[in-house]
């Protein structure tokens, strides 16, 4: 099992017809989020590992785990680097 993930419990979620927005309370900043960013971003509010995230995700879309699994990668990255994702 890798490393578990989790959303930064600073972080504030506001759902607006398709895309949600986050706020980060340290930053101030706002993020938006498209469907399925905001989906990754749900399944985030318990501790998960990458290796889960592509997996659940593989199960319910209709996309291949090399490209789940690429995406997911780097929509992590982009979380991690806005303070938006920590360790659990």
């Amino acid at each position: 099992m890798g490393r578990l993930l989790r959303r930064n419990g600073d972080v504030f979620a506001a759902p607006m017809e398709e895309t949600t927005l986050l706020l980060s309370v340290a930053t101030g900043r706002y993020h938006g989020l498209n469907p399925v960013a905001a989906h990754i971003w749900d399944l985030l509010a318990d501790p998960i590992d990458e290796a889960g995230l592509v997996a659940r995700l593989v199960a319910e879309f209709d996309v291949s785990a090399e490209d789940c699994q690429r995406e997911v990668a780097g929509f992590l990255a982009n979380l991690r680097a806005r303070g938006l994702l920590m360790d659990a």
